[in-house]
């Protein structure tokens, strides 16, 4: 008898305990982001959305269509065809599927150009049919500096920068 009144009295000590963890944050004040006027602030390494980088002094593709990223890839979702010889050769296409991409990552590392980038901000990739997550080679296409693995920071002066954080000059903050 004395085992089970003891065993009832733990029971309800835990419970005790429980609700104090619940009533504990019940009265702190809730951070809610309203999302379409207000966007979250991402941290500097967050996966989102894939960018070809370009060289800022020539504005020129640093993606030399070497295949690395493809054959890398668990799901196969990078398409690329190169084309010339060399130093000179480039992407003649490239393709991203988001719709198979688990966003692992590995494209970027290896990538022995830091021609690709995913630290870019761009989180909203909604579309009504699965062809809106097909990314060619000129929706890929980056204007401006985006950090890299080699490259976090933008080169002091560089012309024409994008965002040097991932996220940042997209997020709009309410005053």
């Amino acid at each position: 008898m004395w085992r089970y009144l003891r065993e009832v009295a733990r029971g309800f000590w835990s419970i005790i305990l429980s609700l104090r963890i619940t009533l504990r944050y019940l009265f702190t004040r809730a951070v809610t982001v309203q999302y379409p006027e207000e966007k979250r602030l991402l941290p500097t390494r967050a996966l989102t959305r894939h960018v070809l980088t370009i060289d800022l002094d020539s504005k020129d593709l640093k993606c030399t269509a070497c295949d690395m990223c493809a054959r890398i890839c668990p799901v196969n979702c990078i398409y690329l065809e190169g084309e010339g010889k060399g130093k000179a050769r480039r992407p003649k296409w490239f393709i991203i599927d988001h719709n198979l991409c688990m966003y692992c990552n590995l494209c970027v590392e290896v990538c022995p150009f830091d021609a690709i980038s995913m630290y870019t901000g761009m989180y909203e990739l909604g579309g009504f049919t699965r062809t809106n997550l097909v990314y060619d080679m000129q929706a890929l296409h980056a204007e401006g500096f985006y950090p890299t693995i080699m490259t976090p920071r933008s080169p002091a002066g560089a012309a024409g920068k994008a965002p040097t954080t991932a996220g940042a000059g997209k997020q709009e903050s309410k005053a």
